[in-house]
């Protein structure tokens, strides 16, 4: 019988990260499903993806990510990795006050270096499938949200308003947009690198940089070298940060059409807006693998937004949804090259 948590790191949506004892006195940090009736339509999978993946690195990013201590899959499916005492996420450092420019700096020099250099360094032949695998996703996305009455207008709707700017196609038009854009075309030519997947400052040990919780929420390990960058941007700018602790606005507007707006001014965000944790690692993206498309990187953003949109509730939920909304709008717009 394994042992019992010493306590919560960590309760996600279909997991629980907890720190438990080791038969040799150390301390050890468990990853496990939990026994929920909804475990999201990827939960299980991802986790064994997450096994799978940190049981064989690449030699050049190995020293980054912790070792794989014990896995299983039985009644539930997890792994335990070493307990990192002396660090902290990079977001709840950054959040109390706790880093310097100067710090921003390495973490990103150090993240670059474990990234870019040693994940990417990691090719295979498999752009297309990420193409279609997204293209599916999406639509499977605007397909569910069609049948929750608060986004079945945003879906269904030739066209909509958010914060009162002009009209973008809703949900279900502007996906036929990118499809028609060349976009689509476009991602499946990019490379296929191993990605982190979920590269969120939650997920940045510091300091000496040690990645965890790798693997995205649909239990990608390879695809274009920008989803890792389209993710850590999110949380790093601080929105996905405000849409997750629900400091939006998020909702149908008055006026007709939807407001999203999130509250910059929160002093919960300051950290987001003092500290240049972006800059950095951007500049080592764009050396490595060249420059940013923009289209790309909204169809990413709106990839992300509306596949966990599938996995929340609330505000949360509504500011993810319209999001996604503006982001698959910008994606479609003009011609791919």
């Amino acid at each position: 019988m394994r042992s019992q948590p010493v306590r919560i790191l960590k309760e996600g949506y279909w997991d629980r990260t907890s720190v438990v004892p080791s038969e040799d006195g150390c301390l050890r940090v468990r990853k496990e499903s939990k026994d929920t009736a909804s475990p999201g339509p990827w939960a299980h999978q991802a986790l064994r993806n997450e096994i799978a993946y940190l049981a064989s690195l690449p030699q050049a990013a190995r020293a980054y990510f912790p070792p794989l201590l014990d896995s299983w899959d039985e009644l539930s499916i997890g792994y335990e990795i070493p307990f990192f005492a002396e660090r902290q996420d990079v977001a709840r450092l950054s959040l109390a006050g706790k880093l310097s420019a100067e710090d921003a700096e390495s973490i990103q020099a150090e993240l670059s270096r474990a990234v870019l250099y040693g994940l990417h360094a990691e090719r295979e032949n498999q752009a297309t499938a990420f193409a279609t695998h997204l293209e599916t996703v999406l639509e499977e996305s605007i397909i569910e949200l069609a049948g929750m009455p608060p986004f079945r207008d945003l879906v269904q709707s030739p066209s909509v308003s958010i914060n009162g700017a002009a009209p973008i196609p809703g949900l279900h038009t502007a996906l036929d947009a990118v499809r028609q854009s060349g976009v689509l075309t476009l991602l499946a030519t990019q490379p296929s690198v191993r990605l982190h997947g979920d590269l969120i400052l939650e997920n940045i040990l510091w300091p000496g940089l040690v990645l965890i919780d790798p693997v995205s929420v649909t239990g990608l390990t390879h695809g274009p070298p920008l989803f890792d960058l389209v993710k850590y941007e999110s949380y790093a700018s601080g929105e996905l940060y405000a849409i997750r602790e629900e400091l939006v606005t998020a909702e149908p507007a008055h006026a007709g059409g939807y407001s999203y707006e999130i509250f910059w001014s929160a002093t919960e965000l300051a950290a987001f807006t003092q500290l240049d944790l972006r800059s950095r690692f951007r500049a080592e993206f764009v050396h490595v693998h060249g420059p940013v498309h923009p289209q790309l990187y909204h169809l990413l953003d709106a990839y992300f937004s509306l596949v966990m949109a599938r996995n929340t509730t609330g505000r949360h939920q509504f500011a993810r949804v319209l999001k996604g909304s503006q982001c698959l709008a910008a994606s479609s717009a003009g011609p791919a090259s």
